[in-house]
């Protein structure tokens, strides 16, 4: 079974590399083709609940260490 990719990152080096970082924690990333992981950002579909209208919701997540940002969308954008 996949373990989830969720983990608490205080790292704040510059040269922190999240995807050493994720494949080090035991992921096999190869095999999550949703996930678009690079040393710096994390990109990939998730489901979310929706605020008003209790519906999940499937939303495009953005993780980016150099923003100090998590942001999702309606849908996929295009890099």
């Amino acid at each position: 079974q996949a373990r989830p990719l969720t983990r608490y990152l205080p790292i704040r080096k510059e040269d922190f590399d999240l995807r050493s970082h994720i494949e080090t924690a035991g992921h096999n990333i190869e095999t999550c083709y949703h996930v678009s992981l690079t040393e710096k950002t994390c990109r990939g579909f998730l489901i979310k609940m929706g605020g008003k209208i209790k519906t999940w919701k499937k939303r495009w997540f953005v993780f980016d260490r150099n923003k100090r940002t998590f942001t999702y969308y309606a849908g996929r954008l295009q890099d």
